[in-house]
């Protein structure tokens, strides 16, 4: 009888690593768009970091390998939609993203049905897109990986062409694909750390990641970003009508999004204390000067190295997003060559991949819902929107194809859930 290898101390260490270091990059970018609105850089770096780390430990707390940092699709939502193109301050922004995030963790913890509705929560996505979700997410993070490497590009005269391999970004990031493909193809999984480290190692060596000659700086700024949203301006630009249904589609995106992450990333996780913890860590980030939080997809990555102790990677992956929290230089010269990330979030996706079961095997709807999950999280970086999407799909499809007895009422529920989210989020960027 073959034995159990018994979890080493190392497991967690690198599994922190590979999920702290694509979690850091994507909090960049976060904090980098929040730039953009007229926030201090600096507050926006210390808020977002401090904030995943508070979460990430409560994953931790919950026996989950997952991190919860700032979600990407949201800030750049939040960014262009209501800052640039409404002109609604950052003071404005977070005070309706702790609005939204408050009245989630009310709705979770003091409502009569919302415990049973959260228990039952997996039972109410098709048994189809519940298979296809963690390859869906899995095609998301190869997806970015591919587009942050310049191997694929927009194109003149379609929607995409391969990138010039005679370009730095797009040579690199395939040499470390063709490391990371070696390295699974024999079983090794510490692959997407061999990959990344490759891949560092010769752009240092090629000048196009250098380190910088102050690498660590004492987190600072959140006295210039904590509590400025009882500040706010711009609220007289808003209608109420409006208003509303911003704060809606906030709320919609928190539990959608919320929950199609954890489905994806801990398919086992309690669902309603998890939530409840992101909606509480989502509002403690909006206090601090950030965006609401999700399960980081990143996630992932550190999953691919097997760490058998989720509670382990969870706090290694939380000492890791703290020491990159004082390394904010080096993380500055990591984004500003992507390559180096890109075998992380390939192998992540790689993983997510492998992890999935046969998915077209139902009938046309239960097909045609599952496919379009596999098209819209790759272009849309957005979970909410592809869930969202092929659930509505799934029951339409459903019922004009005769078998309306199959979609659930709860689910139906969901269905319209889904297309308010959709409403409101049309609207609000009208």
């Amino acid at each position: 009888m073959n034995k159990m290898k018994r979890p080493c101390w190392h497991d967690g260490l690198l599994a922190g690593i590979m999920t702290a270091l694509p979690i850091g990059a994507s909090l960049l970018v976060v904090t980098n768009l929040l730039v953009m609105t007229g926030m201090p850089f600096s507050g926006s770096y210390t808020a977002s970091f401090v904030t995943a780390i508070l979460g990430t430990l409560l994953m931790g707390r919950c026996h989950l390998a997952v991190a919860a940092a700032p979600g990407l699709a949201l800030a750049s939502w939040l960014v262009y939609v209501l800052v640039l193109a409404r002109g609604v301050s950052w003071q404005m922004v977070l005070f309706m993203g702790a609005a939204a995030s408050l009245v989630s963790m009310l709705l979770l913890a003091g409502g009569r049905r919302w415990p049973q509705v959260c228990q039952y929560a997996q039972e109410l996505i098709p048994f189809c897109l519940r298979q296809a979700l963690g390859g869906a997410v899995g095609l998301m993070l190869i997806a970015l990986g591919l587009f942050e490497g310049r191997l694929l590009m927009g194109a003149p005269t379609g929607l995409l062409q391969l990138g010039s391999f005679s370009a730095p970004m797009a040579y690199f990031s395939f040499t470390g694909i063709l490391v990371l493909l070696g390295l699974l193809a024999m079983k090794k999984r510490w692959a997407p750390a061999a990959a990344f480290l490759v891949t560092a190692v010769l752009a240092f060596i090629g000048g196009f990641w250098v380190l910088p000659d102050a690498p660590f700086l004492q987190p600072e700024g959140l006295d210039r970003t904590g509590l400025q949203l009882i500040f706010m301006t711009g609220w007289q630009t808003i209608s109420p009508s409006c208003y509303i249904d911003l704060s809606l589609f906030l709320l919609l995106f928190l539990l959608l999004s919320g929950f199609g992450s954890l489905t994806a990333l801990a398919p086992t996780a309690p669902k309603r204390k998890s939530l409840l913890l992101l909606s509480l860590v989502s509002f403690i980030g909006c206090l601090l000067g950030t965006v609401p939080v999700m399960a980081a997809p990143e996630s992932a990555a550190g999953q691919a190295v097997g760490s058998r102790l989720p509670q382990r990677m969870a706090y290694w992956t939380a000492a890791g997003l703290a020491l990159l929290l004082v390394a904010e230089p080096v993380m500055a010269s990591l984004a500003s060559f992507a390559a180096v990330m890109v075998p992380v979030l390939v192998g992540a996706g790689l993983v997510l991949l492998q992890r999935m079961e046969a998915v077209f095997q139902g009938d046309f709807a239960e097909q045609a819902a599952a496919g379009l999950l596999f098209l819209l999280l790759p272009l849309t970086q957005d979970i909410a929107a592809g869930l969202g999407a092929s659930v509505v799909a799934y029951a339409c499809l459903k019922h004009l194809s005769g078998r309306g007895e199959d979609v659930s009422r709860p689910l139906r529920v969901l269905a319209v859930f889904f297309a308010l989210y959709f409403f409101f989020g049309f609207w609000s960027m009208i």
